[in-house]
């Protein structure tokens, strides 16, 4: 791997050099940006007066977390979790929706805007944080170049399995999550994941910060570092593990290298953790001793997303893990460049990292992709090429291409993909008009202290929408979630006894049942009508009704 040195950072630091890169910055931005700006521009285009779009572009049930976050703390510091329908103490969780709902608060603006404007900010943040560290790391001006583009467009190879689902005609495609795990493909997250967008960039910005100091023997820079980590800290305090894990390993290394402890560095590390450590020692006290948190983190299995097998990495990865293997040297580890020794420890230790024991251990995927981006542009530059020249080069220009489209395939798929599904015009991406008309008048007429109890595909709506706690919203937030959604089937199941339905509504404290025509529950609600139900709004193929006095069966 070619890697930066001072005096060839200089040597490549001409007027015209800066030129040409703010030119190639200029293309690759704009054409990151219009390219992942496509299923968002694309789902308000297709929406209908009957079919509204609600501006996310995938994963909503995660979304609706962080909206109704943003929701609470748009006014109060402290938010409590309203994904439960059980009463809970507020809390500080998350800087970057308390940051978000501020500026929600200020303009005026609704969540899908603010989630919008936070995309273009997430993502111009990865693509300059992105070839920050690039720059600092590798020398050659193409292989820096290239090395960047692999982190921007470059995918997995999880299309094969697409390719496989339709030639066997399978209901759903194998091995999902080789396919649409978002922490390891950056042109996914600036697509739709703008929070792991600003914990990329902060990850990659404190990567280089720390190749800065070593280089330029200044603490200034550690300390914005130190800064930086507590920001992600409280963001997403997962990433530390990855900052702390590559940074300690960095240092161990230049010590056993140098033959002398390296007192500059260990000092940087001292302040990088003094700053940073107390945000994820705070949201750790959070977890264990508050129980509603500590509750939640406990379920975070149930979206059985786990790192996949090592044997999947290929997929998963792609032909730039590939490369990165076929690249990568052992000596690199004992470079005298501490670029070199920085980008090769990052790589090795994502291994262990991706399958610590831990329930979020598949998001410490996240920040490999540049190592891996770095390492096969150098095996592209210094061993494809070459090979290829001495021996067929009038296959050069065909194999290449070839090996970009297999870079770029499985993100080409994932922007159809979007487009296909958008233009079904289905939840959970789309509302009816009575589900927009039924959350707008649940925000009008809702607190604190009402609960909502309605399908998960509605529910997750009903914390963005409205004051009022869910009985049933989120895989992880709502406590008790599997048997929750199972009382919920029994409420709208006619078969089932008014007795038990009753018990239900009693015991949660709900205080109004939303439903769908798709929910098939009128033959078991209907009866209550008069009794213990009202209803309080009807519009096209939504109901809400309200719960009136109501007493425990036995009571």
């Amino acid at each position: 791997m070619t890697v930066t040195t001072p005096a060839a950072a200089a040597d490549i630091a001409t007027p015209a050099t800066r030129s040409r890169e703010r030119l190639f910055l200029a293309l690759v931005w704009t054409m990151a940006l219009v390219l992942s700006s496509l299923p968002i521009l694309a789902g308000y285009v297709l929406a209908t007066p009957e079919h509204r779009f609600t501006g996310i572009v995938y994963n909503m049930p995660d979304h609706a977390q962080y909206f109704a976050w943003m929701r609470d703390l748009a006014r109060e510091p402290l938010a409590p979790n309203r994904l439960t329908s059980e009463p809970n103490a507020p809390a500080f969780f998350n800087l970057l929706w308390w940051v978000v709902g501020r500026i929600g608060a200020l303009t005026g603006l609704e969540y899908a805007a603010l989630w919008s404007g936070l995309r273009i900010v997430a993502a111009a943040a990865v693509l300059a944080a992105g070839f920050a560290f690039v720059s600092l790391a590798v020398a050659d001006v193409r292989q820096r170049r290239l090395a960047y583009l692999i982190f921007v467009f470059g995918g997995g190879l999880g299309i094969i399995w697409i390719v496989v689902k339709y030639a066997a005609r399978l209901p759903e495609a194998p091995f999902p999550f080789t396919i649409y795990t978002s922490e390891s493909n950056t042109f996914f997250i600036l697509m739709a994941f703008p929070h792991f967008g600003m914990a990329l960039a902060l990850i990659m910005a404190m990567m280089a910060l720390l190749l800065q100091a070593v280089r330029t023997g200044q603490y200034r820079y550690a300390v914005i570092c130190g800064i930086l980590g507590a920001a992600l800290g409280l963001q997403h305090a997962y990433d530390l593990l990855t900052i702390y894990a590559v940074m300690g390993s960095f240092g161990l290394l230049v010590w056993l290298r140098d033959r002398r402890f390296p007192a500059f560095l260990f000092r940087c590390g001292l302040i990088i953790f003094a700053l940073s450590a107390p945000a994820a020692a705070y949201l750790s006290a959070l977890v264990l001793l508050d129980p509603t948190w500590g509750r939640k983190l406990s379920q975070f299995d149930n979206a059985g997303a786990w790192t996949p097998p090592p044997w999947q990495l290929p997929i998963l990865l792609g032909v730039p893990f590939l490369l990165a293997l076929a690249g990568f040297r052992r000596h690199a580890l004992q470079s005298r460049n501490d670029a070199e020794v920085l980008v090769a420890v990052w790589f090795l230790l994502h291994f262990v990292l991706a399958y610590l024991p831990v329930k979020f251990q598949i998001h410490l995927l996240l920040g490999w992709q540049m190592p891996i981006a770095i390492l096969a542009a150098s095996a592209i530059t210094t061993r494809i090429v070459p090979w290829f020249r001495q021996r067929y080069s009038v296959l050069l220009k065909p194999a290449l291409a070839t090996l970009f489209a297999l870079l770029v395939a499985t993100n080409v798929y994932l922007i159809a993909w979007r487009l296909v599904e958008f233009r079904r015009l289905e939840a959970p991406y789309y509302l009816t008009r009575g589900e927009a008309e039924s959350l707008a008048w649940l925000e009008a007429h809702t607190t604190a202290g009402d609960v909502v109890l309605a399908d998960l595909e509605y529910g997750q709506h009903v914390p963005v929408r409205s004051d009022a706690r869910a009985f049933l919203a989120h895989w992880a937030g709502t406590l008790d979630f599997y048997q929750k959604r199972a009382m919920v089937r029994e409420v709208f199941d006619p078969a089932v006894s008014d007795a038990r339905r009753r018990e239900i509504l009693a015991t949660h404290g709900v205080t109004y049942i939303v439903t769908r025509e798709r929910d098939q529950a009128t033959d078991a609600l209907e009866p209550a009508i008069g009794h213990y139900l009202t209803v309080v709004f009807s519009e096209g193929d939504t109901t809400i009704y309200r719960v009136t006095t109501l007493h425990l069966p036995n009571g």
